[in-house]
């Protein structure tokens, strides 16, 4: 099965930001602005819509990658944009309270290039906030009665509790164990492929779907989550930091033991063991982070993580291929895959 999907007529169109974001930001902004005002005031904050003195912003909400991979299938089953409207708000919203917790947890200053939640209202206030955010999107998805909202009400709170379990595995991931990759692989298809899953479904399960599509869409998803987060992993590393927004090596200086550094130490030869050994010493300069990075490129950690990256991807989209959506909106799918993964999208 070809793992690329081409278009007759040409390079696709994707699903238009404008049209994500016209359908999707008015019920998130309907939402947090009902919150509790200084509630309301962290989670606007967070998600762009106002800057630190509350003045409107046009810092963005960021990508709305769920979103746009919820209204894609949708189109490929059959359902407008407004079908699913409320599902994609909440799904936006939960993603986004993990992102204020992450930056709590890991203690990063910035988001999206701009001071994190945490550092401007306090870390008290961005827990809350962060929890406001999750009982916004289950009462979104609660309160939704359209066809298929008992199994799609069950299931975003089956992906909730997968969120916190993956978060909670992180934690407690240690470099060099015998099942260390496999305990990371498992940490990330309850982090980061819950939710992607939960976007591909939940039109299908809206339109009555089949099993067999149900299952196609969750294996894309489980395999997209994984090329994404080890993606992720690498720009960590060595990606740009004025294209992130965020510090580079962050994972490195805390010692979150990320796939190319789990790679690396147990490749069996010389960096990866100095790797080892360079891990534990208790210093955070930049000399020393350069040696660990250097070291994990030396182990063979980048080019593998690299490599898994780009198998998942291609497996997503053949798992994909086999859901039987539109001709269109499988190439628009693909091409969304293809950006989120290489984390251009």
């Amino acid at each position: 099965m070809s793992t690329h999907v081409t278009s007759p007529t040409g390079p696709p169109a994707l699903v238009a930001p404008r049209t994500v974001r016209s359908t999707v930001l008015p019920v998130i902004q309907q939402q947090v602005s009902a919150l509790e005002p200084t509630l309301s005031r962290v989670c606007r904050y967070h998600l762009g819509f106002i800057d630190e003195h509350g003045d409107p912003s046009t810092g963005g909400v960021g990508k709305l990658t769920r979103a746009s991979l919820m209204m894609a299938v949708a189109d490929g089953v059959g359902l407008r944009p407004q079908d699913v409207q409320a599902q994609a708000a909440a799904v936006e919203l939960l993603h986004n309270a993990t992102l204020l917790h992450d930056d709590i947890a890991d203690g990063d200053d910035l988001r999206r290039g701009r001071p994190a939640a945490w550092k401007v209202f306090g870390t008290g206030l961005a827990i809350h906030a962060g929890n406001a955010l999750q009982a916004l999107g289950v009462r979104i998805v609660a309160d939704d009665a359209a066809p298929g909202h008992t199994e799609i009400a069950r299931s975003f709170a089956e992906a909730l509790g997968l969120v916190h379990a993956g978060q909670a595995r992180e934690l407690t991931l240690r470099p060099g164990s015998d099942d260390s990759l496999a305990v990371y692989e498992q940490m990330v298809l309850e982090k980061a492929s819950a939710l992607l899953e939960w976007s591909l479904r939940t039109p299908a399960m809206r339109a009555g779907k089949t099993e067999n599509v149900l299952a196609a869409l969750r294996d894309a998803a489980r395999h997209l989550g994984i090329a994404l987060q080890i993606s992720n992993d690498v720009e960590d590393i060595w990606g740009d930091p004025a294209a992130t927004g965020k510090p580079i090596r962050g994972d490195i200086r805390r010692r979150n033991p990320t796939f190319p550094v789990l790679a690396a130490m147990v490749a069996g030869n010389p960096a990866g063991e100095k790797l080892g050994q360079q891990w534990h010493i208790d210093s955070t300069t930049d000399a020393h982070l350069q040696t660990l990075a250097d070291l994990t490129e030396e182990a063979g950690g980048r080019s593998s993580a690299e490599q898994l990256s780009r198998s998942n991807l291609e497996t997503a989209v053949e798992h994909l291929e086999r859901a039987g959506l539109s001709p269109t909106a499988t190439v628009e799918l693909a091409t969304l895959f293809d950006r989120i993964a290489n984390r251009t999208a």
